[in-house]
C-alpha cells in the first residue's frame, strides 16, 4: 500500500503499475507494507532504486533469493523486475522507490560526472547496495523532500533538479564503494591462487616467506595473514603438509626413502621422518610397508 501524499508530485497516477503511464523524468514513492507481503517492481524504461528503510526484505532474481536490511538499496536497471517479499516483524516495512528515465540521467550529467554511464555500468542486472548510515540518512532524507516540494517555492525547479542529482550521486558512490571492495577481495583471492600453485611447483626448492615475498610483491605479513584466513593454517604448515602428501606419492611409486624426501623438499632424512611420523602416525618405511600388504 501507498502512503497518503507519499507520491512524487510529478506523478499523476494512482500506483506506477498495472496501467498506462504518462512518462515522466523520475519518480518517487514511499511505501509501507505489512509483514509477509510480496510485491513485484518492474523499472520499465527507468532506472529503479529501492531503498528500504525499515524491516527487512526478501527478493527473487534470476531464480535465486537475495536479502538486504534497513539501509539497503536495490538497483534494478531498465527492462528488469524483481519481486520482494518484505519481513517486517511486528511492525510494517517502508521502501522508498525512485525511478529515474536514462535521457533524464544524460540532462543532469555535466563533462566530469555522466550519471547515465555510472548506472549503465553497474556490473548486474539487480543489485544489494549496503551505503553507509551517512549517506543513506541524506538519501533518505532527499527522497522525502521530493515527494512534498512545493511548486510555488522560490527556485523550484533548480532546487528540485540539484537534489536529484545528489540523491543519484549518492547512490552511485556507494555502488563505487562496494565495487572497490569487492574488486579488493578479488585481488586478493587471486593472488593466494597464484601462491598456492607457486607452492605446488616449487616444493622441491626452498620456500621462505621472503621468497614469496619477493616472487610476489607483496608483504609476508599479508601472506600470513590470508593463509590463516583461508587455510587455518600458517604458510610453513602448508608447505610441509603440501610436502609430505607429495611423498606420500612418491613412497606409493617405490622410489627409494632418500630419493623420496629429496624430490619433496626436505632437506635431510631427519626432519622428513620427524614431520612423516608427526603427520601419518607411522614411520616411512613403515608407511611402505603397510602400502605394500594392503
Amino acid at each position: 500500500m501507498k502512503l497518503p501524499g507519499g507520491q512524487s508530485r510529478i506523478w499523476q497516477m494512482e500506483t506506477g503499475y498495472g496501467g498506462i503511464m504518462e512518462q515522466r523524468n523520475y519518480t518517487v514513492f514511499r511505501y509501507l507494507f505489512p509483514q509477509a507481503e510480496s510485491r513485484c517492481f518492474r523499472a520499465g524504461k527507468y532506472y529503479a532504486i529501492y531503498y528500504l528503510t525499515r524491516g527487512y526484505g526478501l527478493f527473487e532474481e534470476a531464480g535465486r533469493r537475495k536479502s538486504c536490511g534497513a539501509g539497503d538499496m536495490v538497483i534494478v536497471k531498465p527492462g528488469e523486475q524483481m519481486t520482494m517479499c518484505f519481513r517486517g516483524g511486528n511492525y510494517l516495512s517502508e521502501l522508498l522507490e525512485v525511478r529515474v528515465l536514462p535521457a533524464y540521467l544524460k540532462e543532469l550529467s555535466d563533462d566530469g560526472t555522466d550519471l547515465e554511464q555510472g548506472f549503465s555500468f553497474v556490473p548486474f542486472k539487480t543489485a544489494v547496495i549496503h551505503a553507509e548510515s551517512q549517506e543513506f540518512m541524506l538519501i533518505r532524507n532527499i527522497a522525502a523532500k521530493l515527494t512534498g516540494m512545493e511548486e510555488d517555492a522560490y527556485g523550484h525547479c533548480l532546487y528540485e533538479k540539484n537534489l536529484v542529482s545528489i540523491l543519484l550521486i549518492l547512490s552511485l558512490r556507494a555502488c563505487v564503494d562496494v565495487d572497490k571492495v569487492h574488486l579488493s577481495r578479488k585481488r586478493k583471492n587471486v593472488l593466494m591462487d597464484d601462491i598456492f600453485v607457486y607452492i605446488r611447483e616449487h616444493l622441491a626448492e626452498e620456500l621462505t616467506l621472503e621468497r614469496l615475498e619477493k616472487e610476489f610483491y607483496v608483504s609476508r605479513y599479508h601472506i600470513c595473514r590470508e593463509f590463516k584466513r583461508l587455510t587455518g593454517q600458517t604458510p610453513h604448515s602448508y608447505i610441509v603438509k603440501a610436502r609430505l602428501d607429495l611423498c606420500r606419492k612418491y613412497i606409493a611409486q617405490g622410489k627409494p626413502i632418500r630419493e623420496v624426501y629429496q624430490l619433496g623438499g626436505f632437506g635431510g632424512y631427519n626432519h622428513f621422518f620427524r614431520a612423516f611420523k608427526k603427520e601419518y602416525g607411522v614411520t616411512p618405511r613403515e608407511y611402505y610397508r603397510k602400502l605394500q600388504s594392503g
